[in-house]
């Protein structure tokens, strides 16, 4: 058989009836049966689906018996069948529409499935069901890789005694999943997590920003454990005197004992890493927060400590960022970096950490760190190294 249709099948005056008559196959699932018609407005369109059928057509209307149209074409075209001339005639393969919906609707199904078989709780069919009437994971581009996070997180949180222990989203995000950001509002997997904790409460998805932190607290999650504060006045600090905490350039003007008796002090990128000094050391260590980019009370801070003599040790973020970061503190006030050596990234840095992203920064201090970092193309979290932060800090503490 010869693979070009000959002229009375390629004839374009039969364009719209082959689109009508593949729609047609197409919707059957690939069965040339059934009837359809087809307008033929104009003579010549009259005239090609005559040669189509092999007897005259004078209507302006006809209906195509598709199981007769396809016996004729195996005897006569060359070609093969009705569905082997809709090929040759288009130069496009056909689609079985009925197999394509169910191969997408099992698509959608498995990441749920996965939820189903993880998360073997009494409160795991409400979520799937949930999941499944939003379809947040039937648009994910890794239902999967996202269920699985899920599963991991719901299982840490909604343990016996998680309550008790308290977290924050950022060192839970770092600790269950290798990226302290996975868990921020607008990621997905915050959202299916959400969705998991209600199930688990019996209650109702969270709508408003208040109902999604009451959720996420009632399991002993906070966004993090320094956001919620309390504005004093006149409580008897002896650093600062009589004034408003947090600190400020208010608080700047009027401190006389600024700098602490320590010689070191830690600064460090983000608020968990000072919330666990604080936990654990207990006034033993200063910490300064930079909470990303130094802002101008932040800088007016290390510039006190150095000009007090104190010595600054710096640890933040092994991602671009972070790097810039950590180049300008080290540049601005002389600080020394703080477990930030090749070494220290190479032994931390997962496979399946976030990628890094935006332009590559030479560290400073270490240019074989930069090339480590560009080789693996992982980005490492401060919160996500804390247990080995912890640990050299205990032996600091006991130094000084």
């Amino acid at each position: 058989m010869s693979a070009r249709p000959p002229g009375w099948l390629a004839d374009p005056a039969l364009r719209e009836v082959w689109d009508r008559v593949r729609a047609r196959v197409e919707r059957a699932g690939l069965v040339p049966e059934g009837k359809v018609r087809v307008s033929l407005a104009t003579r010549d369109e009259r005239h090609a689906v005559s040669a189509l059928l092999g007897r005259s057509v004078t209507q302006e209307t006809v209906v195509l018996d598709l199981g007769t149209l396809d016996a004729r074409l195996r005897e006569r075209s060359g070609v093969g069948g009705l569905l082997d001339v809709l090929v040759a005639v288009s130069g496009s393969p056909l689609v079985d529409r009925p197999a394509e919906r169910t191969a997408r609707l099992a698509r959608r199904e498995e990441p749920l499935e996965l939820a189903r078989e993880l998360v073997d709780t009494p409160w795991s069919e409400p979520w799937v069901a949930d999941l499944r009437r939003t379809g947040l994971l039937s648009r994910a581009s890794d239902g999967a890789t996202t269920v699985r996070e899920a599963a991991a997180v719901l299982g840490v949180v909604t343990a016996s005694g998680s309550t008790e222990r308290g977290w924050s989203r950022v060192e839970l995000a770092a600790q269950v999943v290798g990226d302290a950001h996975a868990l921020d509002e607008d990621r997905l997997l915050h959202r299916v997590v959400l969705r998991g904790l209600a199930a688990a409460s019996g209650t109702a998805p969270p709508v408003t920003p208040q109902e999604r932190r009451a959720l996420w607290e009632s399991f002993g999650v906070s966004p993090d454990l320094l956001s919620t504060t309390c504005l004093t006045f006149g409580l008897p600090l002896s650093l600062l005197g009589p004034g408003p905490v947090h600190l400020t350039r208010w608080d700047l003007r009027r401190a006389s004992g600024f700098a602490p008796s320590e010689r070191l002090v830690l600064v460090c990128e983000n608020p968990r890493v000072l919330e666990a000094a604080a936990e654990h050391f207990a006034g033993r260590i200063t910490v300064v927060c930079t909470a990303g980019e130094p802002n101008t009370v932040t800088t007016a801070v290390l510039g006190a400590l150095v000009a007090a003599g104190r010595d600054l040790r710096y640890h933040g973020d092994f991602d671009w960022p972070g790097i810039a970061i950590a180049n300008r503190v080290v540049a601005r006030f002389g600080a020394t970096p703080f477990l930030m050596t090749t070494a220290d990234y190479e032994r931390s840095v997962r496979a399946d950490a976030p990628e890094l992203f935006g332009p590559p920064v030479e560290p400073a201090w270490d240019p074989d760190l930069g090339a480590a970092m560009r080789a693996r193309g992982r980005s490492l979290h401060e919160e996500t190294v804390l247990p080995q932060v912890l640990e050299a800090l205990d032996s600091w503490a006991k130094e000084v």
